[in-house]
């Protein structure tokens, strides 16, 4: 995580000041008799530990705390990195050493191709420039728009550090080269080529390092899938089919939720009044028979090494309402993504998109508040006892009612994600 100048010293307040002062004595004890005798010189750059204050390095990621050794120091007028001005206390700023923060938004190579990767000081009595490159962090993914895209739907990569990028992976081997992204580096396009049966997780092979998605992509017919909704004998995908015939409308209408294979469910109803529990009234549920997923070995695993994913599109805007996801009856989570939506509005556009909530996140009832007591913390807690899978989800409201709701839900799949 990358920090500002202030930020880093509210974080530890007192523990970080008096550390940076204790060093600060120990550096003033050595340079007090050191009268400037000349222009600045940089001798060498270390991390502001003490025991490592011997290896200088000549490369750092932004946001890291350092110490400049040099001659004639004294009297910084600025410091910049790569041309952007660094904050320096005076107080850290002695002939012989300087303690300040890389800034976070410092150019790197990724923002600018021509960075001179240099620090420059400027004194009251001369200047001086140090080799010394802004290094960028390897990249991180932390969503994919929809981990089931069909042939020649866009797919978006979201993330951090997606910057000088050589090639994209994807399942059966097929590399992607030809993609676009933005200047921040947190977001990626591509055009999803046909991927046929192949299932596999997606690489990010980039200048800095890679990353994979926490998922595969193109996984809606495997052994992790609850349910693809597709019965046996119907076209579109391989059949996972798990469903108990009722609550919902299950359709196959490719033109209504278009860019899904098979089957799904769509949840529709409107004119429901605030604080209304009746789930069970039409669609606004999704039951499913109990699924034999998982060997009894897995009931001691950490529940956030796995994550729930399914694939959601909104056909109408949604702003209300609960959808109360549920495992083994006793584990539920919350489900309301307009709460955090700008303008507290959850809308995909009739574009699929998917979800990813970590079994972590799922929770005891408080106060008959399914979803709002003690977290579950192993896999045991949201299966049955022989391992299989009782999941469902069930759409409530309490403070506000939904006028209209009109969603569908496909492809709900359990996936190890550590």
């Amino acid at each position: 995580m990358m920090h500002t100048h202030s930020s880093l010293y509210k974080k530890n307040g007192g523990l970080l000041t008096a550390m940076l002062a204790a060093i600060l004595c120990l550096l003033l004890s050595c340079s007090k008799n050191n009268e400037l005798s000349g222009p600045p010189v940089i001798t060498k750059v270390t991390l502001l530990d003490s025991t490592l204050q011997d290896s200088s390095f000549t490369k750092a990621l932004p946001g890291t705390l350092i110490l400049v050794t040099g001659e004639n120091l004294g009297g910084v007028v600025s410091l910049s990195f790569n041309g952007l001005n660094a904050y320096v206390n005076p107080t850290y700023n002695t002939n012989t050493h300087i303690i300040l923060t890389i800034p976070g938004n410092a150019p790197t190579e990724a923002t600018d191709p021509k960075v001179p990767n240099q620090i420059r000081i400027v004194t009251n009595h001369g200047e001086v420039s140090y080799s010394f490159v802004i290094d960028i962090p390897p990249p991180s993914i932390a969503s994919i728009s929809n981990e089931n895209a069909v042939a020649g739907d866009s797919l978006f990569i979201y993330g951090s550090s997606l910057f000088l990028i050589d090639k994209i992976t994807l399942p059966g081997g097929k590399i992607i080269t030809s993609i676009s992204s933005n200047a921040a580096g947190t977001r990626v396009g591509l055009l999803m080529p046909d991927l046929g049966t192949d299932t596999g997780r997606l690489l990010i092979h980039a200048k800095y390092g890679s990353a994979m998605s926490d998922g595969p992509l193109n996984d809606h017919a495997s052994k992790d899938v609850i349910s693809n909704l597709t019965n046996d004998g119907e076209s579109g995908e391989p059949a996972v089919f798990n469903w108990a015939w009722w609550g919902a409308n299950r359709t196959s209408d490719a033109a209504l939720f278009p860019g899904t294979r098979g089957s799904y469910l769509q949840n529709i109803f409107g004119g429901v009044g605030a604080n209304d529990g009746g789930w069970w009234n039409g669609n606004r549920s999704g039951n499913f028979n109990d699924v034999a997923m998982f060997t009894t070995d897995v009931l001691t695993k950490e529940a956030s090494q796995y994550a729930l994913k399914f694939e959601i599109n909104t056909k109408e805007p949604w702003t209300a309402g609960i959808n109360v996801l549920r495992f083994n009856d006793k584990y539920a989570f919350r489900f309301m993504p307009w709460l955090t939506a700008d303008n507290k509005t959850f809308d995909t556009k009739n574009k699929w998109q998917t979800v990813t909530i970590k079994l972590s996140d799922f929770k005891l009832s408080d106060s008959g508040v399914e979803g709002t007591g003690a977290s579950a913390t192993v896999m045991g807690d949201l299966l049955k006892s022989d391992g299989k899978v009782m999941f469902g989800y069930r759409i409530i409201t309490e403070a506000a009612g939904v006028e209209v709701y009109n969603t569908a839900y496909d492809n709900f799949r359990i996936i190890k994600i550590k």
